[in-house]
Order: C-alpha cells, then structure tokens, then sequence
C-alpha cells in the first residue's frame, strides 16, 4: 500500500491507506464512499458529466496541499476522462468515490489538476453531480434531491404560487442506505 501524506496543525501526517477495500478499473483503484440507493445513470461512454474532484498530494513546488476542482466533460475513449481504466465506469449520480492513481497514469489527470504532481499514491475524491439532464442538488441541512427529468418550460402551464398543495414522492435514507422514512411507506 501506498502512503497519503496529509498536513494536520502544521505538520506532515503518514497515513497508510489499506487498498484492500479498494476495486481495479485499469490500473486505477478505486473504492465507494456513498451513493444513493437506487442507481440513477450510471456513467457511460458519450455522457456529459459533471463532477467535483478533490486532491489531495504534492504541489509541483513539493509541499503538500489538496484542492477542489468542478469538472464538465464528456466521459469515454478519446476524452480527457474516459469511463474504463479511469475509475469513473458506471458511477450513479450523486456516488462518491476515492481514487488511488499510481504515478505514471496520473498525465490523464494533469489537465484538471494544474500545477500539481504524482506521489506514490495520489487520491481523488470524486463526487458525479450531473449526468446528461439528471442532476444533484444538496441543502445546507444536508438533504439530498436528485432531479432525474427536469421539465422543460413549455410544458409548463403554470409555476407553483404560494397556498399550493404539493404531492412529493420521498425516500429518506442514513448514509449506509437504511431507510428511516418514505412516501410510500406512510400511505
């Protein structure tokens, strides 16, 4: 296993990532730190995706620091970020993931990620916000809507106005994906 090396206070800290968690897609390992509990999407080749990237690893001027990144691409061969081989394949929209890059693949990632290099492990946290039209929308409070068809303005009548009744279909789930309360359980 390789080492990630964060700064706390001030001062390098060694932490030993344990890879067995991890799964390959190519020479990139990657493991889920959370996704919704019905897959929508998943990422495919020709998809036009939206994603947060975090990085954490070494500066080009060697210190340590770690960045965030919103990336729009296209994903699939022949793009900057291809769904096989990149750790990205069949990502749901909202899923979290950890990506351990080892050195020599990580000239794919150099053009989101200027001005920073390769340790022996480097990892990227990626989060899918968009795929094609379906999106992801978080609160302050933490409540989490995927939007999976946004309805086009002509097929408006009318917008909400204040005194509506709205029926919404809900599924409220912790972070490991047990259900603590739904729509369609309540009647």
């Amino acid at each position: 296993a390789g080492e990630n090396e964060n700064s706390k206070n001030g001062e390098v800290v060694d932490n030993e990532e344990d890879l067995s968690e991890y799964s390959a897609d190519g020479e990139v390992l990657y493991k889920t730190l959370w996704k919704l509990k019905d897959c929508a999407g998943p990422a495919q080749d020709g998809d036009d995706v939206t994603m947060i990237m975090k990085y954490y690893g070494l500066r080009a001027n060697g210190t340590h620091g770690q960045m965030e990144h919103t990336l729009t691409t296209k994903i699939g061969k022949g793009e900057a970020i291809q769904s096989v081989g990149d750790g990205l394949f069949r990502m749901c929209l909202g899923e979290k993931r950890r990506l351990s890059i080892p050195p020599h693949v990580i000239n794919r990632y150099r053009e989101i990620l200027p001005g920073y290099l390769a340790g022996d492990n480097t990892t990227i946290d990626v989060e899918m916000i968009i795929i094609n039209k379906m999106s992801l929308h978080k609160s302050v409070s933490g409540l989490v809507m995927a939007m999976l068809e946004p309805v086009q303005d002509e097929f408006c009548s009318r917008t909400v106005i204040v005194g509506d009744t709205l029926y919404v279909e809900y599924e409220g789930t912790l972070e490991d994906g047990t259900v603590f309360d739904s729509s369609t359980l309540s009647g």
